[in-house]
């Protein structure tokens, strides 16, 4: 059993009386294993990957021609919404098909991986020699791994002088590996690419195609404390300036994309692609100035961050060329490709499979929440995003941590997709009957578990919020009675979860 889990499940197993009475926490839901499982499973995680400059999303650039052409191979998940817009949290809930407050992950620092299982030690277990290979949130690679390669160390520097430099390594590494390995041994490969994350680094073979007259502004994307104080400062981008950020973080993408094409000619070269199930997303995106002049992630709980692009290609199994539009949610993911690889599920999980609804060409439109912090939570449904902000502001993430200034926000905000697909027209005082169902459903979500601090006893504020909102009866017990939190009215129990917070950021 993992040593994360030993005082989580302490803290799960109260009793009615506040006592420690063990009982059942969350009921298993477990699919089916089969024996149709592919030899070669890879999934493909690129950190910091805006879907806008995605193709076929970005129509003025060649910026992704190879992930063009594997999207005509698969079936592509167009809009798949994150859990939140930091690696750490969202790779979590990609890797465990939980929401953070299950799988407790929090901040990019001082965490381990999730208590509960992630999806290289269930391919593990099911027979398959797992190579991890990644160049952000190593953490995931230290568990139900054979093969290990990380290419970034924040605390120590390693020699890479772009993104992509320790992405090229990865990919040398992991295809020289291939190469190597016998074509009938059962392989999972996990890869986390990190380009095109901060810093901005220009490939200039790209960016002097994308970009080709002289920029004469004052915006320099590599120098990290110019941005951050653009940020604090609010100052706004020009049309050359945004031109210029644009072809940047484009180059950036268009040679991860590159990458990518080398590394599938590697697959097919040792005979692997034609039997394999290679699943690609992204972590979550970049603001890159979309919203409040801010250019990273962290704090932004809008479309450009939450939205990504998922495919999965699996020939025989899905369907090519299929592409889905319904909103689904990261946490689908894992159960999804578990299903598809025949490997199974054994206990809780927050997402649904998917393999069903894609085989038949349909998916269901279910309710998509997420989160940005502990005061920040909203959902993704009926064309709509819907933000509940308690604080009406965020400073826990680069560069608000560094000053007095706080992330721009408001207690609630509501963005119609059809009429601004861009979330820049907040119309919650506008559409009062859209904003009432989906505050609703983001309260029922939130207090569905209790959000309950490790660190105090405290109520989670949103539960707090949403008493407010709906007339919640909510109480907590003292420290004597165990620390379990109940709903008034009906006295049932309920989870104490959201702990294992970090108290060092990063964006």
């Amino acid at each position: 059993m993992p040593t994360m889990l030993l005082p989580l499940l302490a803290l799960l197993s109260c009793g009615e009386d506040g006592g420690d009475a063990p009982g059942p926490v969350r009921l298993d839901r477990p699919i089916e294993a089969r024996d149709d499982q592919p030899d070669t499973v890879v999934v493909i995680v690129v950190d910091t990957l805006a879907r806008r400059y995605v193709q076929p999303w970005e129509q003025d650039w060649q910026t992704t021609p190879e992930l063009a052409a594997f999207f005509q191979d698969a079936t592509v998940l167009a809009d798949t919404q994150v859990t939140r817009g930091l690696t750490g949290v969202s790779v979590s809930s990609i890797s465990s098909g939980t929401y953070p407050r299950v799988h407790g992950v929090r901040d990019n620092r001082d965490w381990e991986s999730p208590w509960n299982p992630i999806l290289t030690e269930m391919f593990q277990d099911a027979g398959y020699t797992t190579l991890g290979y990644a160049a952000n949130t190593c953490q995931f690679i230290d568990r139900g791994v054979d093969e290990r390669m990380c290419t970034w160390n924040w605390e120590v520097p390693d020699g890479y002088e772009t993104q992509a430099a320790r992405d090229q390594a990865l990919v040398s590494g992991l295809s020289d590996s291939l190469r190597a390995r016998d074509p009938d041994e059962k392989l999972f490969v996990w890869l986390h690419l990190i380009n095109p994350h901060d810093p901005f680094n220009p490939e200039e073979e790209w960016y002097d195609e994308f970009h080709p007259e002289e920029y004469t502004g004052e915006l320099d994307p590599e120098d990290e404390a110019q941005l951050d104080a653009w940020i604090l400062e609010g100052q706004e981008l020009t049309a050359e300036d945004q031109a210029h950020l644009d072809a940047v973080y484009a180059s950036q993408v268009r040679d991860m994309d590159r990458q990518l094409g080398d590394l599938f000619d590697v697959l097919a070269e040792t005979g692997r692609w034609d039997d394999s199930v290679v699943l690609f997303t992204a972590d979550h995106g970049e603001e890159l100035g979309a919203h409040h002049s801010y250019f990273y992630h962290g704090c932004s709980a809008y479309q450009q961050t939450m939205q990504v692009a998922t495919a999965i290609r699996a020939p025989g199994r899905l369907p090519a060329g299929l592409w889905i539009d319904t909103p689904v949610s990261s946490v689908d993911l894992a159960p999804t490709l578990a299903d598809l690889a025949g490997i199974g599920w054994e206990g809780y999980r927050d997402g649904e499979t998917l393999l069903s609804e894609l085989q038949t060409g349909v998916v269901e439109e279910r309710p998509v929440f997420f989160e940005r912090s502990l005061s920040t939570a909203g959902v993704v449904y009926q064309g709509h995003r819907y933000i509940l902000d308690v604080n009406e502001g965020f400073d826990e993430c680069k560069p608000f941590d560094l000053s007095d200034a706080v992330f721009p926000g408001e207690y609630e905000e509501l963005y119609d997709h059809a009429l601004d697909p861009d979330e820049q027209l907040n119309i919650a005082a506008d559409d009062e009957q859209t904003l009432a169902e989906l505050r609703e459903l983001t309260c029922e979500w939130i207090t569905s578990d209790v959000w309950v601090s490790l660190r105090s006893d405290e109520t989670h504020p949103l539960a707090t919020a949403c008493r407010d909102v709906l007339g919640i009866e909510w109480t907590t017990e003292d420290e004597d009675g165990g620390g379990c939190s109940a709903l008034g009215g009906g006295g049932g129990l309920l989870l104490a979860l959201a702990g294992l917070l970090g108290t060092r950021r990063r964006r």
